[in-house]
C-alpha cells in the first residue's frame, strides 16, 4: 500500500532528513529526497480482514505497543534472566511486572498531564526513564504519608 504524504509530512521528513545529513556528514540524493513524500506498508493481512485505509492507523498501534515493550526491555532488563528455581523466577518477573504496571501507570497520567496543561507531549521512553529514577523515592514516601508521594509526583 502507498500512501502520498500530506505537505506537512513531506516538510517535516525533509527537516529530518537535513538534520540526519549534517549530523552524519553525508549528503542523500535527490532520488531519496523526492521518496521521501510517499509512505509504503507491506502486509500480508488478507484484504477481506482490514481495509486499505484503515492500514495505517493498525501499524501506529503497533509501532506504539513495538515502542512500549522496547521501554519495559531497556529500563527493566526483562530480557535477561539468570538460571534460577522456578519459584524465584515467577517471583522476580512478578516483581517486574508490578514495576512495570507503576510505572506504566504513573507515565500515561504524566504524559496526559503534560499535554493538557502544557500542551507538550513527552516521549514514553523519557517519561519512564524520569519514572524509574525517582522510583525509590515513591517506594520511601509511600512508607512515610500521601503527602509526601503528592510532593515527588509533582516535580
Amino acid at each position: 500500500i502507498i500512501y502520498k504524504c500530506t505537505e506537512e509530512q513531506t516538510q517535516k521528513r525533509l527537516k529530518d532528513r537535513a538534520i540526519r545529513e549534517k549530523k552524519k556528514g553525508i549528503t542523500y540524493t535527490e532520488r531519496t529526497k523526492r521518496l521521501q513524500g510517499i509512505t509504503i506498508y507491506m502486509t500480508n493481512i488478507p484484504s477481506e480482514w482490514i481495509a486499505k485505509e484503515h492500514v495505517y492507523d493498525l501499524y501506529s498501534l503497533r509501532w506504539q505497543i513495538e515502542i512500549l515493550f522496547k521501554t519495559w526491555k531497556s529500563f527493566f532488563q526483562i530480557h535477561h534472566c539468570k538460571s534460577i528455581k522456578q519459584e524465584r523466577l515467577e517471583c522476580h518477573l512478578y516483581g517486574q511486572l508490578i514495576a512495570i504496571l507503576l510505572c506504566s501507570s504513573t507515565m500515561f497520567k504524566m504524559r496526559e498531564l503534560l499535554l493538557r496543561k502544557k500542551q507538550k507531549e513527552l516521549s514514553e521512553y523519557k517519561a519512564m526513564y524520569i519514572i524509574k529514577d525517582y522510583f525509590l523515592l515513591f517506594y520511601q514516601a509511600l512508607q512515610k504519608n500521601t503527602q509526601e508521594l503528592s510532593k515527588i509526583l509533582s516535580r
